[in-house]
C-alpha cells in the first residue's frame, strides 16, 4: 500500500468488492424498472433506495481497498453499508399494513390492539431512529479512525441502534406471524389474489434481515479487534449475501404486481356501491341529453 497506515484490519478484496457492487446493481436495476415503469409503485421506493445505497457502499469500499489510509472513503462505505438495511425494513414494514387492511376484514384490523394503520408508521417511525442510532454511531467511530474515546462511543451508539433494529424486527415478526394466524381463520371477499406470495417475500426479506442484523450486534460487541472486524469472510457471509436475497426476493415478488400500483390502498367498490354510481352515471348522461335536445 502506497503511503500512511491502513485503517483496515484485514486486506481488503478490491475484486469482491466490485464483484459485490455488481450483483447489488442488478436487482436496483430491476427494481427501479418496476417501480418506475412497468407498475409505477411509488409506495415500495424506499426499497429501491436501499438497494442502490448498497450499489454505492460497495462501490466505495472497492475505492477504500485502493486507499486504505483514507478515512473519509472508508466512513462513507461503512456508513452507507450499515444503513442501507433500514430502507429495505421500511418495505416490509409498509407492506405488512397494507396486506392487513386489504386480506383481512374490518374487525381484523387491529393486531395486538394496534390499528393497522398505525403499525405501518410506528415501525416507520422506529425504522428512523435506528437509521439516525446507526449513521451517528458509524460517523462518530469513524471520524476516530476507530480509536481510543471516539470509537468506543460510536460503536456503543452503533450496538444501540442496532439492538433497537433487532427488536423492532422481533415485535414486527410477531405482528406478521399474528397476520398469518389471522387469514388462516379468515380472510375477506375480494382480497388480492396471491398475496400469500407477498407474505412469504415478506418472511423471506425481514429473516434475512434479521440474521444480518444480529451479526451485525455481534461484530461490534466483540469490539475493534474482535473476530469479524478482523477477518473479511464474516463481512460478506453475514453481511453482503443475506441482503443480495432480501431485496432481489421483490424482484421476483413484487408486491405491485399482487396488491396493485398502490399497494393494497384502493378502495373497492361494493357491488351496492356500484350500482349506485351507474345510477348517477346514467342520470348525468340523460341530464346531458336533454340538455343538447333543448
Amino acid at each position: 500500500m502506497a503511503g500512511g497506515e491502513s485503517i483496515w484490519l484485514y486486506s481488503p478484496s478490491f475484486p469482491l468488492s466490485i464483484v459485490v457492487a455488481i450483483l447489488y446493481l442488478v436487482p436496483t436495476l430491476v427494481l427501479a424498472w418496476q417501480i418506475i415503469v412497468k407498475y409505477r409503485s411509488w409506495f415500495f421506493l424506499c426499497v429501491l433506495i436501499g438497494s442502490a445505497v448498497e450499489v454505492v457502499g460497495y462501490a466505495v469500499r472497492a475505492v477504500s481497498t485502493k486507499k486504505q489510509s483514507d478515512i473519509p472513503s472508508y466512513a462513507v462505505s461503512s456508513t452507507l453499508i450499515i444503513i442501507a438495511p433500514v430502507f429495505v425494513a421500511a418495505g416490509n414494514y409498509l407492506l405488512i399494513g397494507r396486506l392487513i387492511r386489504a386480506v383481512l376484514p374490518p374487525t381484523r384490523h387491529r393486531i395486538f390492539f394496534i390499528p393497522a394503520r398505525f403499525i405501518t408508521k410506528a415501525f416507520v417511525l422506529f425504522d428512523i431512529l435506528t437509521f439516525l442510532i446507526q449513521a451517528s454511531g458509524s460517523a462518530i467511530a469513524s471520524s476516530g479512525n476507530w480509536e481510543g474515546d471516539q470509537a468506543a462511543t460510536g460503536t456503543n451508539v452503533l450496538i444501540g441502534g442496532l439492538s433497537l433494529q433487532v427488536a423492532t424486527f422481533a415485535w414486527f415478526l410477531s405482528i406478521v406471524t399474528r397476520f398469518w394466524w389471522f387469514t388462516r381463520r379468515e380472510v375477506k371477499d375480494g382480497a388480492p389474489v396471491g398475496w400469500a406470495r407477498v407474505l412469504q417475500a415478506i418472511w423471506v426479506s425481514s429473516l434475512l434481515i434479521l440474521v444480518r442484523s444480529i451479526y451485525r450486534v455481534i461484530e461490534f460487541a466483540l469490539g475493534i479487534n474482535g473476530y469479524p472486524f478482523t477477518h473479511e469472510w464474516t463481512f460478506y457471509v453475514f453481511e453482503a449475501l443475506p441482503m443480495l436475497p432480501a431485496i432481489s426476493v421483490f424482484c421476483i415478488v413484487h408486491p405491485a404486481k399482487y396488491l396493485g400500483s398502490r399497494g393494497g390502498l384502493d378502495k373497492p367498490i361494493s357491488q351496492e356501491e356500484g350500482l349506485i354510481e351507474l345510477d348517477d352515471g346514467e342520470r348525468r348522461r340523460r341530464s346531458r341529453r336533454n340538455h343538447r335536445n333543448k
